[in-house]
């Protein structure tokens, strides 16, 4: 038996992931661009993935370091989104130190196996004046079962084949009912009060939105005092 930990994997299913959000689209672009400073020196990128949020930092900061625990999806991420001014690393978020003017994370918190101790750990990272910007999955339920998943997918389908083609809509069937669903239906979530509870006891000054995923920002004092 696959064991979570081996299932909530992204080594071998890193290319899957890709070629789903490059048909997908990015959903959080505009959301995003309108929360990030403007600008800035250093800027961190925690569970970046193949780097679709990494380029949209590196447009903004001087420079980005960008971790995620997978390989597979870092060597992605260097082959087709290097820019000078990234630095990308496979590394657990635990092991990353520094200060940095913006720290953002998403949809990676609910892998970690604690996360008040990941939520900590983060805001060490954030400077004085900075922002941490982290945005997660939040569910009804802690677990979605996979007739579940596979009958959200069917749902998509017919909608997908008039937006999108039947090329493409199919080839998102595909994927989405594949080795991806695998991944999540092994996947935990928050619902919304446990998210913004548990954010808010390490973040208490934080602000929460609805981005479809959930969302929490939170701006260090200036001062530095993180009492």
């Amino acid at each position: 038996m696959t064991s979570r930990a081996d299932a909530q994997s992204f080594d071998r299913v890193a290319m899957e992931y890709e070629r789903l959000h490059e048909l997908q689209g990015d959903s959080l672009g505009t959301w995003l661009s309108e929360v990030l400073p403007a600008g800035g020196g250093r800027a961190l990128d925690l569970g970046c993935g193949t780097g679709k949020h990494t380029v949209a930092l590196a447009e903004r900061f001087a420079h980005v370091d960008a971790v995620d625990l997978s390989g597979p999806m870092i060597d992605l991420a260097q082959a087709r989104r290097a820019r000078d001014n990234i630095t990308y690393r496979q590394a657990d978020l635990l092991d990353v130190d520094g200060r940095y003017d913006l720290v953002l994370s998403v949809a990676t918190l609910h892998h970690v196996p604690d996360l008040r101790v990941a939520l900590r750990h983060i805001r060490t990272l954030v400077a004085p004046g900075g922002r941490a910007v982290l945005v997660d999955t939040v569910s009804p339920r802690p677990a979605n079962p996979r007739w579940w998943l596979y009958g959200g997918a069917v749902r998509k389908l017919l909608p997908n084949l008039v937006r999108r083609g039947p090329a493409r809509a199919w080839e998102i069937f595909r994927l989405s009912t594949g080795a991806w669903l695998d991944h999540r239906v092994s996947d935990r979530y928050l619902n919304r009060e446990q998210f913004e509870r548990g954010y808010g006891e390490v973040f208490p000054t934080a602000r929460f939105h609805n981005a479809g995923p959930h969302a929490m920002i939170w701006d260090a004092p200036a001062d530095g005092d993180l009492r």
